[in-house]
């Protein structure tokens, strides 16, 4: 990664922008940074990583500039791997103004490397991810490598023990690989415990799970499902007889229904017949209303046409007497509007003149009264402005005056940098005392808390132990019981097989009584339905006399009817078509009576209607007596199919020996099922209290392992306290001082009343600054006011002598000079009456001549009308009177009184229709349901003997299936438990593997030797690289090497490649190793990242060196830079400045001028 420009607003002391350029301050590939103590120059290095990763390097979150209230940084850099890629990172901050703390407010990546910019990402958290991803390196990683603490590197040459291997754990980052995986590895063990005591406990709740267990209770499943089949069969068989019997019971039900439904209905037939007839005669009704109301509509319209007339014919005769009035005033408004009007136009035209001339006088007056305003007034302005002068001038000398004594008062209040830093070194240092002093005061509370939670965890496991060992005594006995009670009882196939011999006698001592009953019912149905049928056949053969009578006497009529009408429709001359005679004799003949034929006709059709039901009742009596024979014989076979065997056995004998046997199984099943269940419980409860044995057991072994650990780490603790307060009382001594926070709040108070001055004196430079400007713009306005009041005073004598030719004009026109704008109005007011009159008049004329035009229109069209309605008037009456002899009605009157709206004629109609359906229905029923009878019966005993007969053997299957569920669903447990006990020895198995590389882990990480063997291994390999690098600075007189302990050896070429210890190094001879092994771990480091830094920067307190070692030092650094890799020096010395190539000179933040600022020089 390549700097390429940094630019910075508002960073720490740098106030105002400033831009850093590195192509050219790295250009000759050595370049320094200097500048006092406190100028800025580390705070350039913080603008870099605030843009990579958000925030600076030495941690701090209150960077912004207090001048400031926000903070903008842009970084533009190079990576060059396989392509050069150019990156622009920019980044701003604010202050948040209830808290005053920094928060991001932007931020975004663009990659610059071609003529399209692209933006690659937005938003500080995915620019801090992309930027790392970029380069390749971690925000530590970044600044180890490009800040190399050279101070650090000498001191660690020489150390030996702990502190060296802390200090290395510090630089390799191996914190992970020390404490960190020592503790994440007690974690694991002690989980893993866990999880085995847990598994433990539960492989507890399986030890009566086994093969065995599983291959009985599969048989008991089998043998109970055989029963269950052969008793679900025998439901099935009674299922069927209740399904058949169901079916007969409910259309022995429905028949009666409909009988009795069909009675009722014959009952209506009398009413049914006269609502038929209403619906006709209201049919007929209906056709004539529509003629009757067109006759009656036509009657109302020509009154209301007649009223109309005489109406129009009245207001037309008052239209013709306002018409001669209204022409009368017309004419004397037209005179006025033609003759003196003309007159009045003329007078309004010259008075309009006038006026205008008069309002450019006013005008003008007013422009001279303003004009003499503003003279007054720019006159006062233009004193006022010199006052105003002579104020600024002397508010200036008191400014100048107030800023060099708060410069004075500054330059008091400045803190020496070096004492600063001390006594932050000591609030640290107290800071890590009072976290070391909670450290070692929580690590005694945890040896406590851990010691009364060991106490605890004993004295509960001993309670549970004795808890488990009674309940296993209490599990041992309830076995013992369910063995006893299994040995005593009776095989289930005993009481199966009586129950089934029991339950075949019941049936056939059933079927017996039944079928008996069954043939005395119908036998007796037989006998009744033959009497019935005698007496229905007797009453057909009379019916049957009747109608044929009735017939002879319609047939008669009807032809007497036919002649008639022939007679009457033939014509003298026309042959007749029956006989084929031209003479016709229609005297002497006798009108046939119409109502007789329509009566008969209705009694014929009674009599059929009558015929049919009787034939309906005959067919239905021989069908059912058919039935019942077969019926009949049907029932002897079946008594005879029972055998006579069945008899010989006692029904009751047989169900007390039933009943017995059921009692004694039953309580057998009670207590076995209770002495499972306590078992079962039991087990549970034991298996419990085992899990929460195993548990406390290794809470105990827990507490107790923890405690050594506790108190081994509170002995550690207590030693790095007391080194901690130590080197407190030493730095006290050192600076005199007693209280580090007190002294510290004096310091920041010094500061924030040096930051208030600084401000202060800002605010004063602002203002001397704007009272520079006011004194400025206040001559260059009085200057202008005095021009522009004698421009004024001139144009005030030219508006008098315009003002005094107007007046002379005004007077010329009209004669006078005020009230000219009433006489205008009097003359507008004249005129415009005139006009208004003569309109008004016109318009009341147009009125009264288009009222008289419509009314004569109305009349014309009222009496066309008239004439129309009388022609349809005589066209109704003819059209009434046909309809009324067509529908057979003798007048109006008639057809009204039988007159029914649709509604009323559809619901009579609809009765009608819906008592034929209902007839039809139940007949139909009737019928169909006897089909589906066949001739079957059944008695209301028998169908409760099937219902209970069906009843019990459902029970029976019900309470078989029921224990089969239960011995399956054990079956299904037992087969679940065997698969769970698999795995659990599996993973117990797993468990025990996994902790025994855990212990082995444990004692290899136990004292953090396995952080010193990754130590050495990193040491070795960049001792190498370092030797190298010597040996190019030394021209090859050094060389250096790691032993196996890791101690650093020099190897002195110039005495024959001597070994040499570290600590027999001069001064520069320190130097420059300690250069190269920093060098080393940069490279190192930068191993990580995706892109190599050709920078890094030396931030190294170089005035503890002499002339001479200096003179040592600055070749060596003129040695290792190259093409790829520049090198900066962050100093504050003239002797290196003036060695530098290129220099940065940062200058300290002025009060009232300025932060820190920027210059670059080359020499």
């Amino acid at each position: 990664m390549k700097p390429i420009r940094v630019r910075i607003k508002g960073l720490n002391s740098f106030e105002n922008e400033q831009e850093i350029n590195f192509e050219k301050l790295t250009k000759r590939g050595l370049f320094g940074i200097f500048g006092p103590t406190g100028s800025g120059k580390t705070t350039i290095l913080d603008s870099i990583t605030l843009s990579l990763y958000g925030e600076v390097a030495r941690k701090s979150s209150n960077f912004m500039n207090t001048n400031c209230n926000s903070l903008n940084v842009s970084f533009e850099f190079q990576i060059s791997g396989k392509e050069i890629k150019r990156y622009l990172v920019e980044r701003e901050f604010r202050r948040d103004n209830k808290t005053g703390s920094v928060r991001s407010k932007s931020a975004k990546i663009v990659d610059i490397t071609g003529d399209e910019v692209e933006v690659l990402e937005e938003g500080a958290k995915s620019v801090n991810e992309k930027c790392q991803e970029i380069i390749g390196l971690s925000l530590d990683d970044f600044t180890r490598t490009v800040v190399l603490p050279q101070g650090k590197f000498s001191e660690f040459l020489k150390l030996e023990g702990k502190e060296r291997r802390n200090m290395l754990e510090r630089l390799f980052n191996l914190q992970e690989y020390g404490d960190e995986l020592s503790f994440k590895l007690a974690r694991k063990i002690r989980k893993e415990r866990e999880k085995e005591n847990v598994l433990v406990g539960e492989l507890k709740g399986y030890e009566n799970i086994n093969e065995d267990v599983l291959k009985e209770r599969r048989e008991l499943l089998k043998e109970n499902n055989d029963f269950f089949n052969e008793a679900s069969k025998e439901y099935l068989k009674a299922e069927e007889e209740y399904n058949e019997g169901k079916e007969v019971w409910g259309l022995q039900i429905e028949i009666e229904e409909k009988n009795r439904v069909r009675k009722d209905l014959m009952e209506k037939k009398d009413e049914i017949d006269l609502k038929e007839k209403r619906a006709r005669l209201g049919e007929s009704s209906s056709k004539v209303k529509p003629y009757i109301d067109n006759y009656e509509n036509t009657l109302k319209q020509i009154d209301i046409l007649k009223e109309q007339i005489l109406s129009r014919e009245n207001t037309m005769k008052a239209i013709s007497l306002e018409k001669e009035d209204m022409e009368k005033k017309l004419s004397i408004a037209k005179d006025n509007k033609e003759k003196a009007l003309p007159k009045f136009m003329i007078k309004h035209h010259i008075i309009l003149d006038a006026i205008k001339e008069k309002d450019l006088l006013d005008n003008i007056k007013l422009e001279k009264k303003r004009l003499q305003g503003k003279i007054e007034k720019l006159s006062l302005e233009a004193s006022n402005k010199e006052e105003l002068i002579k104020q600024n001038i002397k508010d200036i000398d008191s400014l100048t005056l107030k800023i060099q004594n708060l410069e004075s008062k500054i330059d008091n209040l400045k803190v020496p940098e070096e004492y600063k830093n001390k006594i932050n070194e000591g609030i640290f240092l107290l800071r890590n005392y009072d976290e070391k002093l909670k450290h070692k005061n929580k690590l005694g509370l945890d040896c406590d808390k851990f010691q009364v939670d060991f106490e605890k965890a004993k004295s509960k496991k001993e309670m549970l132990f004795n808890k488990l060992e009674e309940e296993r005594s209490k599990l041992d006995t309830y076995t013992k019981k369910l063995q006893d009670l299994n040995k005593d009882f009776p095989k289930d196939d005993v009481l199966l097989t009586f129950q089934e011999k029991l339950n075949d006698s019941r049936q056939k001592w059933a079927k017996y009584s039944e079928y008996n009953e069954s043939l005395k019912a119908s036998l007796r149905v037989v006998e009744n339905s033959e009497q019935v049928l005698r007496t229905k056949k007797e009453e057909m053969t009379k019916l049957e006399d009747k109608i044929s009578k009735v017939n002879i006497k319609i047939e008669s009529l009807e032809t007497e009817n036919m002649a008639h009408v022939l007679r009457e429709k033939l014509k003298s001359g026309e042959a007749c078509p029956v006989c084929g005679s031209v003479h016709h004799i229609k005297e002497g003949f006798k009108e046939v009576d119409l109502k007789a034929l329509e009566t008969l006709k209705s009694e014929l059709e009674g009599f059929e209607k009558k015929r049919k039901f009787e034939n309906e009742e005959i067919v239905m009596c021989e069908a059912s007596i058919k039935v019942e024979e077969k019926n009949i014989k049907k029932l002897n076979e079946s008594i005879n199919n029972l055998g006579e065997e069945f008899k010989e056995v006692s029904l009751e004998s047989m169900e007390k020996k039933f009943n017995y046997l059921k009692e004694k199984v039953n309580k057998f099943n009670l207590e076995k099922i209770q002495l499972d269940d306590n078992i079962k419980d039991l087990s549970e409860r034991s298996n419990k209290i085992e899990v929460e044995y195993q548990k406390e057991k290794t809470v105990e072994k827990q507490c107790e392992k923890r405690i050594v650990d506790l108190k081994s780490e509170l002995e550690e603790a207590i030693k790095e306290f007391n080194e901690v307060a130590y080197t407190i009382e030493n730095l006290k001594a050192e600076l005199k001082i007693q209280d580090f926070k007190f002294e510290m709040k004096e310091i920041l108070e010094k500061e924030r009343v040096r930051v208030e001055a600084e401000g202060e004196i800002k605010d004063l430079r602002n203002l001397l600054n704007i009272r520079h400007t006011e004194k400025e713009q206040l001559m260059d306005k009085c200057s202008r006011l005095k021009e522009e009041l004698s421009k004024n005073k001139a144009e005030l004598k030219e508006k008098d002598k315009i003002i005094n030719e107007k007046i002379e004009l005004i007077k010329n026109k009209v004669g006078v000079l005020d009230n000219l704008y009433e006489l205008k109005e009097k003359i507008e007011g004249t005129i415009k009456k005139i006009e208004e009159q003569y309109n008004l008049c016109d318009k009341k004329m147009n009125e009264i001549e288009d009222k008289y035009r419509k009314c004569s229109d109305e009349i014309i069209k009222y009496h066309s009308n008239l004439s129309s309605l009388k022609d349809r008037k005589v066209n109704d009456i003819d059209k009434l009177n046909k309809i009324l002899m067509e529908e057979k009605f003798e007048n109006i009157e008639k057809a009204k009184e039988n007159y029914l709206n649709d509604k009323e004629i559809n619901l009579l109609k609809s009765d009608v229709e819906k008592y034929k359906n209902e007839l039809s229905k139940v007949n139909g029923a009737v019928e169909v349901l006897s089909k589906k009878l066949k001739n079957r019966k059944l008695t209301e005993e028998k169908w409760i003997e099937i219902q209970n007969n069906r009843v019990e053997k459902a029970s029976k299957a019900k309470a078989l299936q029921e224990r089969s569920i239960k011995l399956e669903e054990e079956v299904k447990n037992i087969e679940i438990k065997l698969k769970e006990l698999g795995k659990l020895l599996k993973t117990k198995q797993e468990l025990e593997h996994k902790l025994s590389l855990l212990d082995d882990l444990e004692k290899l990480f136990k004292g953090k030797k396995f952080v010193e063997f990754v130590a050495l291994n990193q040491l070795k390999y960049i001792s190498i690289e370092a030797s190298k690098r010597l040996k190019e600075i030394t021209g090859g007189n050094y060389g250096l090497e790691v032993d196996d302990n890791g101690k650093f050896i020099i190897r002195d070429y110039k005495n024959g490649g001597a070994k040499r210890d570290a600590s027999t190094l001069s001064g520069g001879e320190t130097f420059v190793t300690s250069l190269a092994l920093a060098l080393s771990l940069s490279n190192q480091i930068q191993l990580r990242g995706s892109a190599p830094l050709e920078l890094f920067f030396l931030d190294e307190g170089f005035g503890t060196l002499d002339s001479n070692l200096l003179e040592v030092v600055m070749d060596s650094l003129e040695k290792i830079h190259s093409e790829r890799l520049s090198v900066g020096i962050i100093s504050h010395l003239e002797v290196i400045k003036e060695r530098m190539p290129v220099r940065l000179i940062v200058s300290p933040a002025e009060a009232g001028v300025g932060g820190s600022k920027v210059k670059l020089e080359i020499s």
